[in-house]
C-alpha cells in the first residue's frame, strides 16, 4: 500500500469516526446532562452548564475540524467522490455558524448568569434560565443532526468506494 492510499484510508476513517462521534457527543448532552439542570437552582444549573459547555468545546471544536479537513481533503483527492465528500464536509462546517449565530446568544446569557447574582435573582422569578437551557437543547440536536448527517454521507461515500 503506498502512502497515498494509505493517507485516503486514514482519512475516511477520520472523517467518518470524528464525525459520527460528535454526533453522539451532543447527543448525550442534549438526551442525558441538560435536562437534568432544568430542576437545580439557577446559580447551580448555569454554573453546570457553563462549565459543559466549556469542556465540551475543548472535545467538539477539534473534533469537527479534524473531520471538516479529513472531508475536504478526501474531495479534493477523489474527484470521482467530491460531491459526497464536500457534502460531508458542509455539514459538518454548517454547524460553525449554527453555533455562533443561533447558539452563542444563549449560551453567553446562561454563562453571564453563572457569575452574576442579580441575573440569577431576577431568572428565578421569570426562570427564564429553564427557557435559555430548553432551547439550547434544541438548538444542540439540530448541530447534533448536522454531525450526523456529515458523518453518514461519509459512511456512504466509504460504502460507494
Amino acid at each position: 500500500m503506498d502512502s497515498t492510499t494509505t493517507t485516503i484510508l486514514a482519512a475516511k476513517l477520520l472523517s467518518t469516526t470524528l464525525a459520527l462521534t460528535a454526533a453522539g457527543y451532543g447527543l448525550s448532552s442534549s438526551q442525558n446532562a441538560v435536562p437534568r439542570l432544568y430542576q437545580e437552582p439557577v446559580r447551580t444549573s448555569t454554573s453546570i452548564f457553563a462549565h459543559t459547555f466549556y469542556t465540551g468545546a475543548k472535545f467538539a471544536v477539534p473534533t469537527s475540524i479534524g473531520s471538516i479537513l479529513a472531508s475536504a481533503y478526501l474531495a479534493y483527492v477523489l474527484p470521482e467522490q467530491r460531491a459526497l465528500w464536500a457534502t460531508s464536509a458542509g455539514l459538518m462546517l454548517a454547524t460553525m455558524p449554527w453555533t455562533r449565530f443561533v447558539m452563542f446568544p444563549g449560551i453567553f446569557r446562561l454563562i453571564a448568569m453563572s457569575k452574576d447574582e442579580k441575573l440569577c435573582e431576577e431568572s428565578e422569578g421569570t426562570r427564564e434560565h429553564i427557557g435559555l437551557l430548553k432551547a439550547w437543547v434544541a438548538q444542540n440536536y439540530v448541530r447534533a443532526g448536522a454531525f450526523f448527517a456529515g458523518g453518514v454521507v461519509g459512511m456512504w461515500a466509504v460504502l460507494r468506494a
